[in-house]
């Protein structure tokens, strides 16, 4: 296939890379402006050209075979490369349009980046936002995802990434409940609490002077804003980023015990493939990202927050 993949033209991989981009062949051949005959006689030409299937098609769906997966990939970098020409021999600063693809944490968001976003589409009428709010880690290249937002820096060295803000945590839990179970005055203290905890049966608390509390509890959830929920019903104590819980806290239904003691927590990435050319839209997004967001977040106002480095670890056993 290798031979084969240098005689199928440039043209030929963008109708399939836009054919699977789109799932249809007629909304490829739209968008390309040409017929959905075009469009079949094109696919066709270059599975004979490279002596391959490439896509299986029913009546009902459309798949990649296995090898159209990897010459899917190939047609990408082609693609992305003769995008990226094009642009560099546009105005510089051309006016950013089209379609911005963000995926962003479910809880942040939901409360944070969605209640905010209108008025980035305000600045630039021509883009239009699509985000996709999950909790997963999605793959940027394969969902044709232009940007992710993310909680923690990312270890891949194939993403390009920009801290925007710290993210930091706060132990929480309401008054009815402190006066039920008592106030934990030491991070350890906490091992004797009924711990609400995010996703599994243990969760990592980070505190300073050194200490990680390997927190347990009978309640777990995989949702920070449902966590929060829980908490608020007074029926436990948890480890939550102050974008969540900084309301409840500036309106006295959340108290912060230990307060002085918590781990300044992880940073919020703005995170797009190294590979991908940087369209103006996407730069406009990760510029207005940086006002929005950077350096100091308007959650955490007023808030106890503080930060040193964590160390060692205590455990529900010691």
């Amino acid at each position: 296939m290798q031979d084969n993949l240098s005689v199928a033209s440039v043209s030929a991989m963008l109708v399939f890379a836009r054919v699977v981009e789109f799932g249809s062949f007629t909304e490829a051949a739209r968008r390309l402006g040409v017929s959905k005959a075009s469009v079949s006689r094109e696919i066709a030409a270059l599975e004979t050209r490279l002596g391959a299937q490439l896509l299986r098609r029913t009546t009902r769906r459309m798949s990649l075979t296995e090898i159209g997966e990897v010459f899917y990939e190939r047609c990408l970098r082609v693609v992305e490369e003769a995008e990226a020409a094009e642009l560099s021999v546009s105005r510089l600063r051309a006016a950013p349009h089209g379609v911005v693809r963000i995926a962003a944490p479910m809880s942040f968001g939901h409360l944070q980046l969605a209640p905010r976003i209108a008025r980035f589409v305000d600045r630039y009428p021509d883009v239009r936002v699509e985000l996709e709010l999950t909790d997963r880690t999605v793959d940027l290249v394969h969902e044709r995802i232009d940007l992710s937002l993310r909680i923690g820096r990312p270890r891949s060295q194939s993403y390009v990434m920009r801290r925007l803000c710290p993210i930091r945590a706060l132990v929480v839990a309401t008054r009815d409940y402190l006066d039920h179970a008592g106030v934990p005055e030491e991070p350890t203290d906490l091992l004797r609490h009924d711990c609400l905890l995010y996703r599994g049966p243990t969760h990592t608390w980070h505190f300073d002077g050194g200490q990680r509390l390997e927190a347990e509890g009978r309640v777990c959830i995989d949702n920070g804003d449902a966590l929060r929920r829980a908490v608020l019903t007074g029926h436990g104590i948890a480890y939550l980023p102050t974008f969540l819980v900084g309301d409840d806290v500036r309106a006295g239904l959340l108290e912060t015990p230990l307060s002085d003691r918590v781990h300044p927590g992880s940073g919020l990435y703005t995170v797009y493939p190294a590979s991908r050319h940087l369209s103006p839209k996407v730069r406009a997004l990760i510029d207005w990202l940086v006002e929005e967001f950077a350096p100091e977040p308007e959650w955490d106002r007023g808030l106890p927050v503080e930060g040193r480095p964590p160390g060692r670890t205590y455990r529900a056993s010691d």
